[in-house]
């Protein structure tokens, strides 16, 4: 018999990524990360039994405390005995949707540990208390992950550039925006400095962080109203391109819906 295969040092997987819900899996080394749980608990509970963890899951990640990012989270970290993390801007801001939590703080722009993966939280721009992207280093790894954002701004570039996998949002085309139903209102929100990323700003985001070593982009929370897959895969493939970036492999996540899990093409050597 073949022996079994070696698990990687670090693995990803987006559970959920859209306007119904995010949940971010991250597994390396005896950390077990959910970046958001704003799904039903069932279907959270349901993808970590169907994700083949190997052990229950250790925290989870709050980026920030709008309804599709929280929803499960109390009873994921009940079932789960999962620890809630979140600043607190955000813990004061959920108010009812984490009654019941035991949540630790962090504070913002400060990396702080959960077993072997140093995680650091960074401001973006959204609107919500104190809205933050997570950098999540292993073994060599990193991991940058920036879910809800209106604008492209140097604090992310400077925490996601040379990241081996970059999870960013691409939330809409300009042009699919600009035909929707949707109220104007909205629309104003959506493409505000405060509110949510296009496919060119995905695309902005991508080529900043690129360095021409093997990277990782995975485009998520996109609009199952206003984007399409395709449209934001080949929007930042392009741009990548065009800037002579070619080793930088995409991949967009279709509206509320998940993905198989990203490991890594090359695994550091130990360090010493």
């Amino acid at each position: 018999m073949f022996p079994p295969s070696p698990q990687p040092p670090l693995r990803v997987r987006v559970l959920r990524s859209g306007s119904a819900g995010n949940a971010i899996l991250v597994e390396a080394g005896s950390a077990r990360l959910l970046v958001d749980a704003g799904l039903p608990a069932e279907t959270i509970l349901k993808e970590l039994d169907e994700s083949g963890l190997a052990a229950p899951l250790t925290a989870i990640l709050l980026t920030h405390e709008h309804d599709d990012h929280t929803r499960g989270v109390v009873a994921v970290a009940r079932a789960t005995g999962a620890a809630v993390l979140a600043n607190e801007p955000t813990l004061r801001a959920a108010g009812a949707a984490l009654a019941g939590a035991a949540v630790d703080l962090f504070r913002s722009d400060h990396p702080f540990r959960i077993g072997p993966v140093e995680v650091t939280p960074f401001v973006l721009p959204h609107d919500a208390a104190e809205p933050v992207g997570f950098v999540l280093a292993s073994d060599g790894l990193r991991v940058a992950v920036a879910c809800d954002l209106g604008e492209v701004t140097d604090v992310l570039l400077d925490h996601a550039r040379g990241a081996d996998l970059f999870v960013i949002e691409a939330n809409y085309d300009v042009r699919l925006l600009a035909v929707s139903a949707y109220p104007w209102f909205l629309k104003n929100r959506i493409i505000g400095t405060r509110g949510h990323l296009s496919n060119e700003g995905a695309a902005r985001a991508a080529v900043g962080a690129a360095t021409g070593a093997p990277q990782t982009v995975h485009l998520v929370h996109l609009s199952e109203v206003n984007n399409l897959a395709p449209l934001a895969r080949d929007t930042v493939r392009a741009a990548l391109a065009a800037e002579g970036l070619g080793t930088v492999r995409v991949e967009a996540v279709r509206p509320n819906a998940g993905g198989p899990w990203w490991t890594p093409a090359v695994v550091p050597a130990p360090a010493g």
